[in-house]
Formats: structure tokens, C-alpha cells, sequence
């Protein structure tokens, strides 16, 4: 290079460096994503406690954020009719456990809060049949609240973990005034000398309690007691259950259903639920329906009909998941009732001859998708009522694939905007999403309903990855072991008509955690396996577009690979790993696409440690590539789970939004924008639930390490 050329080349660099500097973002978080996609996607939240008021609504508490896309923080009130009660908004700040309410109609909340109606209330509030905090009202018990409930005198009776409350010592359970201020009633401590997590008052006012405790109102109690007036044990009443009793409600006749883990209790073998003399705490000996996992909710409908709901597959010996309606004389379940509540527990009821509401955490109720909160009929079939769905935002998206279309994106969601699109959208170019029919929805639709059982593929494991090959047929891979009833260890492949590939059956001993596809329709598998189909391959691996294994192409990585990417200069590695091949590369690697899969000695961003690992990787067409992962550093750089790369692998400067929590894929599309999924609620500083995209960098950039000048003559 002669001098001319040399300053011609020196002057073009300082000019490019003045333009960068001056185009660069002043933010820290920069760039910022686009407008599209903004989607809200949720599941279901988590109603743990119900009540009804007067006029016939209901109030929900719990753990959510919305209730049909209208905020509403962990406490709601549904009108008679069914609608959100508009003026009703509390908003405690964190989980309600527990409500109840008095004679005047005033609600009272437990649960772990620190905040409540604005005010700095902790864990036990009263509120007005308008949601209005009382803000003269306040024990503020000194740990959570579990469980409330109030007497025909209106004295609130309180259990939990706490030690103090209303200033005065009590150890998990005590009785306040509803006079302002609260006042602790002095002659009534019965001194639990564990957790308190059930009140139930009987309609002739006596107490029953149950939770850890061993002793309880002066006496040995194990988990479950009555107490007398003055707050002492029932002598005459001791069911002695062998497991946490989790649930207690009566009957017209004052007899004592209780629900649980338990299998033994009030004298006899129960499994998990049971029926108890109010005189002497024996179990009924005509009523024993025996369900076969935990009962955490019971109640006695006005018909005398008891409903029970837990985590039970089978109960009175036949099949009923999660929900039963039992029978008053016997406790055989209702052979035309089965609402069959998917996705968790119900863990709260209320019933009446018409109706039976259900709060909890679960997603779909008599095959149709209710969020955490369904009001069925009790008439035969179970009917369920139009949805007011509970919901929390659910920024989880696992798995994005660029498509013609624009982008398929797949997680843990049920609605996308409102709308019920169960764990898999379309995306138009732009960003919004897509509702126009595609080849690509038979798939999605097998895929999805697979998720709930049973369903067509009954993929019985974990999905984690996807990808798309060249003829329509989709390859995906996760921590299963059959598909469709067909023997798939972590690997299958779908036809573009749903149906699983019966030819294509390669075969890995560990979980796949990350899949990507060349033009000949190769597919590049990354994971925790050693062997493929027998054959020693320690974490990556080759297929073949039949699925047979490539066996020249054979890296080694000493630890977990969670992404994979193909570009045009070799396949891009990222994960926990430290060495591959036995060489040092720290969790990130570009290999040959062909041959033996040898390591790129020139690409090396990882030699300065990372933080944390690098869970995901999208190469751009230029040779970027953008990382997310769970990292705050790139070597000494800050960096906060998402960055990019120039093509040398050095780290881009001006590229830094930032997001508050996991970036888990990446995916660059054919515009060049890179979309972005995980577990953030904020990245490069604005809100975005769990996905984002950001505009295209075209063109290399000047990086840390500058032009290469070449030498001076």
C-alpha cells in the first residue's frame, strides 16, 4: 500500500468513525423495539380464595393481573350478571389468600400484600362493598395470612404464619374486633404451635382450624381441631388425620366435610376427603368416595350435592379430573357430571343448586379455555357459562421460525390480544399478527391440541425447539419419548399434513434443546444426549434429510447446547459449554457446515467469560449475530441479556437495548429485522410482553477493534 492510498483509506475511516459517533443513540438502551410486534399475551392467573356478597356477585382474590384484558391486580368483584364491577379495584400488591366478609357487607383481605388500596396496609385489610380501603382498620400482622373467617358476632378470626398481629403476640391464629382500631381479643389465644391455613365456622358458631400444628387450644391436635369459646381444644373432637386436612365445610345437618392429603382420619382409612361426625370427629362409615390424590377445595350446594375439586384423576372410583360433584347419601360421584378442569387445581368453590363457581389455576374447563375462573351448570353435561377470564401476563415465548409468511412464534400463552390462540401465532412481515389461513395451521393445529390430553399427537414429553425443512415437513425436538403413540426419543418429524413421519426416526439418549436446517435439508441438533441412534455424539450432531446420522460431522461440547444457527460461514453454537473438540470455547462456537464440523479459529467472541449462559443465537446475512441469553456482561462490557456481534465476532458498541429478564430464542427474518422471545416485560426500554422485534442493521459497522489499516510503508 503506497502513503496516498494509506491516507485516502485513513481519512474514509475517520469520517465513517465521526458519522458513527454522531448517529449514535445517546440512550444506554438503544435501539429501542418497533411498534409491532406489541402483543399481550396470558395464561391463566391463580384465584385461591371466593366469596359472595349480598347482592350476589362474587370476589375473586388471588394472584392475576387482568380479568378479560382489564387490569385488575389480585383482587376483583364480579357483579350478579356476571360482568367486572368497574368501581371495585383495590389492587393489593401481591398475592390475597383469603376473604370473608361481615354482616355489614364489608370484605375482608389476607393474603401476603404489602399494599392496598394505595395504602401501606400488610397482609389484612378491610375493604367496602366498593372496594374502598378502611384505612383505620389495620392489624398488620407481621407474617402472611392463610385463611379468615367471621362469626355471627362479626369477629374476624385469622390464621397464618405470623407472630404478631394488632401489636400483640399470637402465634398463627387469632380473634379481632371489627371496631376501628382492630383490637386483639385478649381471652381468646389458642397458641398453634404451627401454620394455620383453614377457619371454618359452623353455623352454631364453633371454631375449626387446621394447618401444621401438633398442639393447639392447650391440647394435642395433629393438623386439625374445634375449639371452644374460650379458645381451648374440644375435648370430645379429635379426627387425628394422618395428613395435611387442606379444606372444611358442613352440611344442612352439621356434619363436617374435609378435604386433603390425608389418608386416614376420624378413626378410619380415608383417602384424601371424608365426612365427620360434628359430635365426636368419626369418619362416616356409608360415605367414602376415596380420591386418589390431593382434595384442596369441598362445599355442600343447597341441594345437599358436595362438590370436591384438587388434583385427583379418580375418585369414587371412576375417572374425574380434578373436579367431582359426590352424592350426599354415599359419596359416588355423578356419573353425567364431568367438567374435567385442565392445567391445575381448583382451589376455591362455590355452589348453589344452579350453579358451581370454580377459582383456581387451571386453563380449560369442559374442553373450552376458561381462565383460572368458570361458573358451570349442574345440570347433566356440565355446560359452562361464557368466559371472564382471570389472567396473567405471560412473557414465555420458547420457540420463533422464520416462515414465508413472516414469523411462526410459539410458548406458554393462551390468548394473544384477548383472543384465545393457544400456545402458537402467526406473524405477518410487519409484525401483526395473522389471521389468514395458511399450509402451516394444519401443523400448528395438531401440534397445539396436542398439548392438552388427549390429543392427536400425545407428544408425551417437553417440545423445545422447531424447525422447518425444505419440503413443508416440520423436525421438532424436546424431552419426549413417543409421539402419536410412536417410539421418538427427543426427535420427530411431521408431514405437511400433521401426520408424524414413520420413516424418519433418529433416536437421542438426552434431551434436544435446539434444532436448525440448512438448504439441502440437513438438520443441525443441539442438547444434553451422547449418542444418536447408538452412535457417541456429545451434544451436537448431523441428520440427514432421511434422518440418518451424518458420521463425519462430529463436534464434541463438554457441556449443554441450548441454540443453534446456520450461516453462511458454518454453524453457530451457543450454551454452557466451555470447550469443544476439548479446545476452549466458552458458551459460544462457529463450526464448518461440512466435513468434520471443525472449530473457526477466527471467530472467538466468547474467550472473555461470560456472566451467565447464552441460551440463544440469530446470524444475520452479513455474518451478525445476536445472542440472548441470561448474561449482564459480555467480557467487561455490560450487556443485559441481548447483544449483538459483527461478523468478526466482536462486540457491536452501539447495539445495547437491554431487557429485565431472559431473552430465550432469537430469529433473524428475510427483511432483516431480528425478533427477539423470552421471560422480559421491558427491553430497550420499552414494554413488551416476552416479544419484541428491532429494525434491520444493514451493512457492517465500525467495531471496537476498528479498520485494519494494514501497515505503513
Amino acid at each position: 500500500m503506497n502513503r496516498l492510498d494509506h491516507c485516502v483509506r485513513t481519512l474514509v475511516a475517520a469520517a465513517f468513525l465521526v458519522i458513527a459517533m454522531l448517529s449514535a443513540p445517546a440512550s444506554a438502551q438503544s435501539p429501542a423495539p418497533l411498534a409491532a410486534p406489541h402483543i399481550d399475551l396470558v395464561v391463566n392467573g391463580r384465584v385461591l380464595a371466593m366469596l359472595r356478597t349480598p347482592d350476589g356477585g362474587v370476589v375473586l382474590g388471588g394472584t392475576f393481573g387482568s380479568i378479560d384484558g382489564v387490569p385488575r391486580r389480585n383482587l376483583a368483584r364480579l357483579r350478579a350478571d356476571g360482568s367486572l364491577d368497574p368501581a371495585f379495584d383495590p389492587s393489593p400488591d401481591r398475592t390475597v389468600n383469603a376473604l370473608a366478609i361481615d354482616a355489614s357487607g364489608r370484605i375482608y383481605v389476607g393474603g401476603e400484600f404489602q399494599e392496598i388500596g394505595g395504602l401501606g396496609i400488610e397482609r389484612l385489610a378491610r375493604v367496602s362493598a366498593t372496594g374502598v380501603v378502611d384505612p383505620a382498620w389495620a392489624p398488620q400482622p407481621d407474617s402472611f395470612v392463610y385463611a379468615l373467617a367471621v362469626d355471627a358476632t362479626s369477629r374476624v378470626h385469622v390464621g397464618g404464619q405470623f407472630g404478631v398481629i394488632g401489636g400483640v403476640t399470637r402465634s398463627g391464629l387469632a380473634r379481632v374486633s371489627t371496631a376501628t382500631p382492630a383490637v386483639v381479643d385478649a381471652a381468646w389465644n389458642p397458641a398453634p404451635d404451627n401454620t394455620v391455613r383453614v377457619i371454618a365456622i359452623a353455623s352454631d358458631d364453633r371454631v375449626y382450624v387446621a394447618g401444621g400444628f401438633f398442639n393447639v387450644g392447650g391440647a394435642q391436635r395433629r393438623r386439625i381441631a374445634r375449639l371452644l369459646g374460650n379458645g381451648s381444644a374440644d375435648p370430645a373432637w379429635n379426627p387425628d388425620p394422618g395428613g395435611d386436612v387442606l379444606a372444611i365445610t358442613f352440611d344442612a345437618s352439621g356434619r363436617v366435610h374435609v378435604g386433603g392429603s390425608f389418608t386416614s382420619i376420624g378413626g378410619q382409612a380415608r383417602n384424601r376427603i371424608a365426612r365427620l361426625s360434628a359430635g365426636d370427629g368419626l369418619a362416616d362409615a356409608g360415605w367414602n368416595p376415596n380420591a386418589d390424590s390431593i382434595v384442596h377445595a369441598i362445599t355442600v350446594a343447597s341441594d345437599g350435592a358436595v362438590y370436591a375439586a384438587g388434583l385427583f384423576s379418580q375418585i369414587g372410583g371412576i375417572a374425574r379430573r380434578n373436579l367431582a360433584r359426590l352424592s350426599a347419601s354415599n359419596g359416588a360421584p355423578d356419573a353425567e357430571w364431568d367438567p374435567s378442569p385442565l392445567g391445575g387445581a381448583p382451589y376455591a368453590l362455590l355452589a348453589d343448586a344452579n350453579q358451581v363457581r370454580i377459582g383456581g389455576a387451571f386453563h380449560r374447563v369442559s374442553s373450552q379455555y376458561r381462565l383460572g375462573f368458570a361458573v358451570l351448570s349442574t345440570q347433566a353435561g356440565a355446560g359452562v357459562q361464557p368466559a371472564r377470564d382471570v389472567e396473567s401476563l405471560s412473557p414465555a415465548i420458547t420457540l420463533m421460525l422464520k416462515r414465508p409468511y413472516g414469523m411462526l412464534v410459539g410458548g406458554t400463552f393462551y390468548k394473544a390480544d384477548g383472543v384465545v390462540r393457544p400456545y402458537m401465532l402467526r406473524l405477518r412481515h410487519d409484525g401483526t399478527i395473522d389471521e389468514t389461513p395458511n399450509a402451516d395451521d394444519t401443523i400448528i393445529a395438531r401440534i397445539v391440541a396436542s398439548f392438552e390430553e388427549p390429543g392427536p399427537l400425545t407428544i408425551n414429553g417437553l417440545l423445545r425447539t422447531i424447525a422447518a425443512l425444505p419440503d413443508g415437513s416440520f423436525v421438532f425436538g424436546g424431552s419426549f419419548t413417543s409421539v402419536g403413540g410412536l417410539s421418538r426419543n427427543r426427535l420427530a418429524r411431521l408431514l405437511a399434513d400433521g401426520s408424524v413421519d414413520t420413516a424418519w426416526a433418529p433416536s437421542a439418549d438426552n434431551s434436544v434443546h435446539a434444532l436448525a436446517t440448512d438448504t439441502a435439508g440437513n438438520v443441525y441438533v443441539g442438547g444434553d444426549f451422547t449418542t444418536i441412534n447408538g452412535t457417541p455424539r456429545t451434544r451436537l450432531a448431523r441428520l440427514r434429510s432421511d434422518g440418518t446420522l451424518d458420521t463425519a460431522w462430529n463436534p464434541s461440547a463438554n457441556q449443554t447446547v441450548y441454540a443453534l444457527a446456520v450461516g453462511a460461514a458454518g454453524v453457530y453454537a451457543t450454551g454452557s459449554f466451555t470447550t469443544i473438540n476439548d479446545q476452549p470455547r466458552r458458551q459460544m462456537v462457529r463450526l464448518g457446515a461440512t466435513g468434520s464440523g471443525t472449530i473457526d479459529a477466527a471467530w472467538n467472541p466468547g474467550s472473555d467469560p461470560f456472566q451467565q449462559s447464552v441460551r440463544a443465537i440469530a446470524v444475520g446475512s452479513d455474518g451478525s449475530a445476536w445472542i440472548g441469553g441470561r448474561f449482564d456482561a459480555i467480557g467487561t462490557e455490560p450487556r443485559s441479556r441481548i447483544a449483538r456481534l459483527g461478523p468478526d465476532g466482536s462486540l457491536d458498541p452501539d447495539w445495547n437495548p437491554g431487557a429485565d429478564n431472559d431473552v430465550q430464542i432469537l430469529a433473524h427474518a428475510a427483511d432483516g429485522k431480528v425478533y427477539a422471545g423470552g421471560r422480559f416485560l421491558t427491553i430497550g426500554g420499552q414494554p413488551r410482553v416476552g416479544l419484541a422485534a428491532f429494525a434491520p442493521v444493514f451493512g457492517d459497522r465500525i467495531f471496537a477493534n476498528g479498520f485494519d489499516d494494514g501497515p505503513t510503508p
